[in-house]
């Protein structure tokens, strides 16, 4: 069978090609442009690390979701990667910053199809808002943007953050 929907010559060979490029050409496209997302993704943040001087290695970076936060404590420098682009601030310019977790709630459908799907677009919007109130949320000293998000989905590494910046902001660089 996919030999002959190679060969668009064969018998109803043509009719299998176009069902082939019909029916995976869509998937094969969502793919690629999740995997070259990434990569322009990943490549932000590493330009993000070199003009701050960090190390990726060394735990004072994080980066999730198209997100991102660095740290350089011999600069007292933090970097805040969101929506493509990244800023640096000085420790002095760091207003506040705290970690928030929201939970999705669930819509049950009732009877029928109708119902049961007009409850799953809910719920994966309900779902999508919740991610998107998660994180490490820092407010900064620029007008042009005070506020900014880093998507922390472990609260762990939330937890971490907030240990990291009390440490270096609050108490002088004494995280180790």
């Amino acid at each position: 069978m996919i030999v002959s929907a190679l060969v668009p010559f064969a018998d109803g060979g043509f009719a299998k090609l176009v069902t082939l490029a019909v029916g995976w050409a869509p998937a094969g496209f969502l793919a690629w442009f999740a995997m070259n997302r990434a990569k322009r993704r990943q490549a932000l943040h590493q330009q993000m690390l070199a003009a701050i001087g960090v190390a990726g290695d060394r735990g004072f970076d994080h980066a999730e979701e198209g997100t991102g936060i660095a740290l350089n404590q011999a600069k007292r420098v933090v970097a805040v990667l969101a929506d493509g682009s990244y800023r640096e601030y000085r420790y002095e310019q760091v207003r506040q910053w705290s970690i928030r977790e929201e939970r999705a709630g669930a819509v049950v459908p009732a009877f029928g199809v109708a119902s049961g799907v007009a409850a799953a677009g809910a719920n994966a919007r309900m779902a999508r808002d919740a991610l998107a109130n998660t994180g490490l949320f820092l407010t900064v000293k620029d007008v042009d943007r005070p506020g900014w998000r880093v998507a922390m989905k472990d609260a762990r590494t939330r937890e971490r953050w907030m240990e990291l910046l009390r440490q270096e902001i609050n108490e002088g660089g004494v995280a180790a």
